[in-house]
């Protein structure tokens, strides 16, 4: 098995709605709320410019929020749509809370299935969206969005450009370095399977080396030293061939700093932009406007 390629991602619809459509997810789930996909659309009235695919965080608050962002941009001329994630809000299995199962286990193999899943989802929403209007498409994700779209975009070759807001890789930072993981941070502490010295040899030169000799991004299931090298968007990073622009928070507790920058300049020689915004990893958002200039600005360039 390989990680992500094993899989088939064709659209299947299996419903249309104003404003949405349903799709059926490609890879096995155990949670039937997680089996189907929702895409909410937002069809330009103007001269059409692109497609946008917009991935949003984990969180059980922000999907109102984070909804202006494919809204907005419809209205300069994007044929867009918000992807809701596995696990999240309407897909959200029964007895847990939106987001709640990427960060209730230290299984590595379980967070890895996880991401497979959400990256899988977005490949089958992106060719979706390029049957219907066309494959001059761009994919946007927000926090862990941009985690999973950094993924993703290694994947797939027809994406033109990659907006990152507030989000980075490395586990090493995200796991020891951020206030939301604090929970696996426990977990680890109480079954010892890792601690931050541990952590942070693991993500020294055998990490750096374990990317260097990757020819692909289609892993072999099981081949890194450790699991969450396959499903780190550092890994990934080298593969991506769309130029990125990504906005880092100043004042993020959420998402490290130094994971942001290594996670940018791991892209290597691709056209690719970095803005620094003075808030904090939620109150980003006040900054919708700019960076929804910004990367307009980018992509159109």
């Amino acid at each position: 098995m390989y990680f992500v390629s094993s899989y088939d991602v064709n659209p299947n619809v299996i419903k249309k709605e104003k404003g949405k459509v349903l799709l059926q997810s490609n890879y096995p789930c155990e949670h039937k709320e997680s089996s189907r996909l929702p895409l909410y659309l937002y069809e330009s009235k103007n001269k059409i410019k692109g497609v946008l695919l917009f991935i949003h965080g984990l969180g059980t608050n922000n999907l109102k929020y984070l909804k202006w962002f494919p809204r907005n941009f419809s209205e300069f001329g994007y044929n867009s749509a918000l992807m809701v994630l596995p696990y999240h809000f309407e897909r959200t299995p029964k007895g847990y809370k939106s987001g709640q199962l990427f960060l209730s286990t230290t299984d590595n193999p379980t967070l890895r299935s996880r991401f497979e899943h959400a990256v899988v989802d977005v490949l089958t929403s992106l060719n979706y969206l390029k049957k219907v209007y066309g494959r001059d498409i761009y994919l946007m994700g927000f926090s862990f969005g941009g985690m999973v779209s950094t993924i993703a975009a290694s994947f797939d070759r027809d994406i033109k450009g990659l907006s990152l807001c507030v989000t980075g890789g490395n586990f090493y930072y995200i796991t020891w370095k951020s206030f939301v993981t604090k929970v696996l941070r426990v977990q680890y502490e109480q079954n010892k399977e890792c601690n931050p010295q541990k952590c942070a040899d693991y993500h020294g030169k055998e990490f750096l080396e374990y990317i260097s000799n990757l020819k692909t991004p289609a892993i072999e299931i099981d081949s890194a030293p450790i699991a969450c090298y396959e499903y780190d968007p550092i890994v990934f990073a080298k593969f991506v061939t769309a130029p990125v622009i990504m906005f880092k928070a100043l004042f993020d507790v959420f998402i490290p700093k130094k994971s942001t920058v290594e996670l940018f300049n791991s892209f290597g020689s691709l056209k690719k932009e970095i803005h620094s915004l003075p808030s904090g990893h939620l109150s980003s958002y006040i900054f919708r406007k700019r960076i929804l200039k910004l990367t307009m600005r980018f992509f159109e360039n």
